[in-house]
């Protein structure tokens, strides 16, 4: 059963289809009755052609639990990518723009991976944002 759920043997059973003389609508009638056969046909094509794209695209995008190639910051002044002598005006207005960017309210329509990315970079700048506080 497992062959008939593969893109190539739903190819196989349309062509079957298609070749076939008793169907929906019988090949006797002539070009009429070809047309659920070319109807079956292109929408198992397709739908071959729409699986293989998007294992494609699955297999190229890291997963959340994949770890990521970028070094994981180790101060909070990488987090905010602000020089060791930054005022606290700069790490203030730092937080707020990261914060805009990465609130996972801001791309909750892009997909639960994404809003997933963007709430634990949240988490890692609202920790770095308090230690920072505390340190001056």
């Amino acid at each position: 059963m497992e062959f008939l759920k593969s893109p190539k043997g739903a190819l196989i059973l349309a062509l079957v289809y298609f070749v076939f003389p008793l169907d929906l609508v019988p090949d006797i009638f002539g070009p009429i009755g070809r047309v659920d056969d070319l109807a079956v046909l292109l929408f198992v094509a397709w739908r071959a052609w729409k699986g293989n794209t998007e294992a494609a695209t699955e297999q190229n995008s890291p997963s959340p639990e994949e770890p990521h190639n970028r070094p994981t910051p180790q101060s909070p002044l990488e987090v905010f990518d602000l020089p060791k002598n930054a005022s606290r005006d700069e790490i203030e207005r730092r937080y707020k723009e990261l914060a805009l960017q990465y609130h996972p309210d801001r791309v909750e329509h892009l997909g639960d991976d994404l809003k997933k990315l963007a709430h634990e970079k949240m988490i890692q700048i609202q920790a770095a944002y308090q230690q920072l506080l505390k340190e001056g």
